[in-house]
């Protein structure tokens, strides 16, 4: 009965955010820029999960020893 509930409750979320997202307009107003700069913060983020990402294989590759 709890996972019927939960999918209903799931479903009438996901149709909500659909409405919401249907009601808005298409695109931007001529004055928004669309392109995004992708600035340090981005390559910041990617060379710290690359690192994890070794420190991981690492750690399971001495671990397997």
């Amino acid at each position: 009965m709890k996972r019927i509930k939960f999918l209903i409750f799931a479903i009438l979320l996901f149709f909500t955010g659909m409405a919401s997202a249907l009601a808005q307009g298409p695109g931007f107003d001529d004055d928004v820029v669309d392109e995004v700069p992708i600035d340090g913060g981005v390559s910041a983020l990617v060379i710290a999960g690359a690192a994890y990402g070794l420190k991981k294989l690492r750690d399971k590759k001495t671990n397997n020893k």
